[in-house]
């Protein structure tokens, strides 16, 4: 009993290496991702853009009868940068689960191996 549980062991960790090795085809980082939120993110990039402009043009020559005051333009511009900011890290985290997972994966199989490893050459000295 003693030579099976190492074998086991070392076998688990083949499998766990294996499986991560695989696991970005399974669970691929866009699988999260709608195309709703691209078309979104899209658009508060695009909108962030030309606020930006917009704001620096009314601080560098204020004109209240054009449009809205810069007060109101930076509110909607920091409403526009924060989302943006928010759907950039969900997006940001998408893509790195799938990558953290086969990481802690690879890893526990390799510790697998090795420990299994050395009880099996311990045992035969």
């Amino acid at each position: 009993m003693k030579s099976v549980l190492p074998t086991i062991a070392v076998a688990l960790g083949l499998v766990l290496v294996v499986v991560s090795l695989l696991w970005g085809v399974l669970f691929p980082a866009g699988s999260g991702w709608t195309e709703e939120k691209s078309l979104r993110m899209r658009e508060l990039s695009e909108r962030a853009h030309v606020l930006g402009g917009q704001l620096q043009a009314a601080k560098a020559k204020p004109d209240m009868k054009k449009g809205l005051n810069p007060a109101e333009m930076e509110a909607e511009y920091k409403q526009v940068t924060t989302e943006l900011a928010q759907l950039g890290e969900e997006a940001e985290g998408k893509i790195q689960a799938p990558k953290t997972a086969a990481s802690i994966l690879r890893w526990a199989g390799v510790a697998f191996v090795l420990a299994g490893g050395m009880v099996i050459y311990a045992g035969k000295g």
